[in-house]
């Protein structure tokens, strides 16, 4: 190494004296060059410290590996499955439905408590049936009423026997007048029309041959000087409405012939097919009124004995009343609110009120268990019968237990509708596998449904796809700056979403999405809306069912 500071003699000499002083010798070399060895040896051993830190600390900020940055993600092939999650509630595959088979409205007497094992025949429930017994004396009363209105019935059932003739002879006179009708018409109207047509037609050609004949020997006498110019005119135009007229004579003979006289008869023949028409519809009208009247007066006249049908039918209610348990099995109470949505549910206990056909106890059989979960209307094209699921019950934290999906439900249910009018969720059962005795109805359940498994597909985490004016964008990394790709999305689920377009492996795109990327995406039309983000039901473009997907929506 060389330096530019002089090294003097003064210097030099001073070393010296330092080193006999201390009695060191120096070598051979000259002073100068002894100096300038311990000032390359301090240079290097400097060098090789610093040099490599600074090298590294550059490298570190300028060409540090992408891979390592944590707002970055490496574009691979990865395989991940697409689950569907939904909370639910843990019910018995089969269960007995009892149900309130008194009409109208009943108060509950008797009720037995809710989770008792009971067998066949047990009382559970009585309801009050005071409206019964009200009933069977307002049926007593309407027999005298059910008998006026029969002899009513019968009275006004032969008056309109009577009315019926009357109508059916005056549709009868009409079609025979409107057959007279045709018959004059064709027979002499339409023969009086034609003749008055021909002698039109001859006149027409005896005044054209008559002017034709004026006009030429005028033109004789023209030439003669005998007839003036003006008298000449008159000749011709006398000629020309003589011309004009036999056309319109044989123009008036076509349109008679072609027209008018179809015309008439056709609208004559209509009369006499509309006549017909009415007189067969007002026989029908004849008959049906007739039996509808008749059927009134058979009605009224056995209205007596279903009065008395309904008497046997109260009594029947009344035995209805005490409701018994069909099979063995544990009591488990039902919402008085189920099977009718716009009622507010309440619970069952003594002295509620329930409705005919409302559901009061379920007697379920625990041995077979299934989940029942509600399904967004836009997952359910991914559900398919016989899908896997793993379920975690409440009661049973740290176990999970396996099942496959046994029905779908064919309409929406919208029972929350009050909540959400927009809201459409579709009944999802998932059968458990096995049978259990320790495992109650009601508890919640969380299920997962294993819709598919992507394999070796290009995904990227959800955060970094960003959706606007209908197409999804990605922001590549290019030596620091960040460039929107545009990309087509497949399935995705919670993490990542399938690339199926617009993507290479290797290519790192940002996990961090600033407003100043968002600028860069291109706005042709300057109104676009942006999209949601993929939800992990969407579906593969190859399938029929495909769900679309919706990445990160612009806000």
């Amino acid at each position: 190494m060389q330096t530019d500071t002089p090294i003097t003699t003064h210097q030099a000499t001073a070393t010296d004296s330092q080193s006999a002083a201390s009695g060191w010798a120096p070598s051979a070399a000259p002073p100068i060059i002894g100096k300038l060895n311990k000032k390359l040896i301090v240079i290097l051993i400097a060098a090789i410290i610093i040099i490599p830190t600074a090298y590294f600390g550059v490298h570190g900020l300028l060409g540090q590996d992408q891979s390592e940055n944590v707002q970055l993600y490496k574009v691979v092939r990865r395989s991940f499955p697409i689950i569907l999650q939904e909370k639910g509630e843990l019910q018995a595959a089969n269960s007995i439905d009892i149900k309130c088979e008194l009409e109208g409205r009943s108060t509950i007497i008797t009720l037995i408590d809710e989770g008792k094992q009971v067998k066949k025949g047990e009382l559970l429930v009585a309801l009050a049936s005071d409206e019964i017994d009200e009933e069977l004396r307002e049926a007593e009363i309407r027999v005298a009423t059910e008998q006026a209105d029969y002899e009513a019935a019968v009275k006004e059932h032969e008056i309109l026997k009577d009315e019926n003739a009357s109508n059916i002879r005056k549709a009868d006179l009409k079609l025979k007048l409107a057959k007279l009708a045709l018959e004059k018409y064709e027979k002499g109207e339409g023969v009086e029309l034609r003749k008055d047509a021909e002698l039109a037609l001859d006149k027409a050609n005896y005044d054209i041959e008559r002017a034709e004949k004026e006009l030429k020997d005028a033109r004789v006498l023209h030439e003669q000087g005998f007839v003036t110019d003006i008298e000449l005119e008159d000749y011709i135009r006398a000629q020309k409405t003589a011309a004009w007229d036999r056309e319109k004579a044989i123009l008036a003979e076509e349109v008679l012939e072609k027209y008018t006289i179809p015309m008439s008869m056709e609208e004559k023949k209509s009369d006499v097919v509309e006549a017909e028409k009415e007189l067969k519809r007002t026989e029908k009208e004849a008959s049906a009124s007739e039996a509808k009247s008749e059927a009134k007066v058979n009605a009224a006249k056995s209205e007596f004995d279903l009065v008395q049908e309904k008497l046997a039918k109260l009594k029947d209610q009344k035995k209805k009343a005490t409701i018994k348990a069909p099979a063995d099995g544990m009591v488990v109470y039902t919402s008085s609110g189920s099977g009718h949505h716009y009622r507010e549910d309440k619970q069952i206990e003594l002295g509620a009120q329930v409705y005919e056909r409302q559901s009061l106890i379920e007697l379920p059989d625990t041995s077979k268990m299934k989940v029942v979960i509600r399904v967004h209307e836009a997952k359910t094209e991914l559900l398919e019968i016989g899908l896997p699921a793993v379920v975690e019950i409440e009661s049973h934290s740290g176990k999970q237990f396996t099942g496959k999906v046994s029905k779908i439900g064919v309409l929406a249910d919208s029972r929350n509708r009050w909540l959400n009018p927009n809201l459409k969720e579709y009944e999802t059962e998932i059968l458990l596998n096995g049978e259990f005795t320790d495992l109650k109805p009601g508890i919640t359940a969380h299920a997962k449904i294993q819709v598919t498994e992507l394999k070796n597909v290009f995904a990227v985490p959800v955060q970094s796809i960003f959706g606007k004016g209908g197409k999804y964008y990605v922001f590549i990394d290019k030596r620091g700056e960040f460039a929107p790709a545009e990309i087509e999305v497949g399935l995705s689920s919670n993490e990542y979403v399938e690339v199926t377009k617009g993507l290479k492996e290797g290519q790192m795109v940002s996990l961090v999405i600033t407003d100043e990327m968002k600028l860069k995406i291109p706005d042709s039309k300057g109104k676009e809306k942006s999209k949601a983000m993929p939800s992990e039901t969407a579906k593969r473009k190859t399938s029929p069912r495909r769900l679309k997907t919706r990445p990160n929506a612009q806000k």
